[in-house]
């Protein structure tokens, strides 16, 4: 699928005639949503929007015991308005990109203990909106944490977490600060199976995310709806080398669904926003 769109890509024209009129141009999306939500389908009311992130890095140091590692980060996000991935089937490839982002960033990486890892990051960048000509600085930075707590048997059982202060500014006027508490339970279960020489292990991931200022997703019927919360459940396959595919670091490969006071979503990613 992603080869596919990598295809189709270079001859995305630049509007999107067929998608539904709003009153305000930044009703059309959520800005930092759509450059952080991965890869997936996002809905809000009746507006719908498909997202394609490549989550592009380059590791500069790898984290020791005595240092910190260091990582660029280069998503790059793509999104379709009121497009859904069983769309595919009846209606084929959209035909229009609707927005585009470029949030390039740092993460750090240390080893505090042997079952505890922190990484801080900072980012930022801009999102750009064809269908009516908007664009925004969208920003982020933060700390990620995973605790193993208890293992037994090779389970694990992980406490995550992460701080965010993110938020965006439009150049219609719109801002949103926003910041986030993010905590959930990895749990990961080791089984006898390798592929390509690395055992292959199965995880479970339910979180919660705690926005510290509602987080605004105007519907065409209600342009004040906004969520405060957010519940997910992630379940992956992931290994304990990383693969590199083109510049993307992966070390699990999962899907999950999240949603919260109106807004639902599925996507894919290739590695815990942990």
């Amino acid at each position: 699928m992603l080869l596919v769109f990598l295809a189709w890509l270079p001859a995305v024209p630049e509007a999107h005639a067929q998608s539904r009129f709003v009153q305000e141009r930044d009703d059309l999306v959520n800005w930092y949503y759509a450059a952080t939500f991965g890869t997936g389908v996002y809905t809000s009311g009746d507006r719908t929007v498909a997202v394609l992130q490549l989550p592009l890095s380059y590791t500069l140091r790898e984290p020791a015991e005595d240092r910190w590692g260091l990582r660029v980060t280069l998503p790059v996000s793509f999104g379709f308005y009121d497009y859904q991935y069983n769309d595919i089937f009846n209606q084929g490839l959209p035909e229009a990109l609707s927005t585009i982002s470029f949030v390039p960033g740092l993460e750090l990486e240390k080893q505090i203990t042997p079952r505890w890892r922190l990484k801080p990051y900072i980012s930022g960048g801009l999102g750009w909106e064809f269908e009516g000509g908007g664009n925004a600085w969208i920003y982020d930075a933060g700390l990620r944490s995973r605790f193993v707590m208890a293992e037994d048997k090779g389970v694990e059982f992980a406490l995550v977490n992460r701080l965010s202060l993110a938020g965006y500014n439009s150049n219609e006027d719109s801002r949103q600060p926003l910041g986030y508490l993010a905590i959930g339970l990895d749990i990961v279960v080791p089984t006898r199976t390798e592929f390509l020489e690395r055992p292959i292990i199965f995880a479970m991931t339910p979180a919660y995310y705690r926005y510290f200022r509602r987080l605004r997703f105007a519907e065409f019927d209600d342009v004040e709806n906004s969520i405060a919360e957010e519940f997910e459940l992630a379940i992956s396959v992931l290994t304990r080398r990383p693969f590199s595919v083109l510049g993307i670091d992966v070390d699990r490969i999962g899907v999950a669904v999240r949603g919260g006071e109106g807004i639902t979503g599925f996507r894919l990613f290739t590695s815990l926003p942990f």
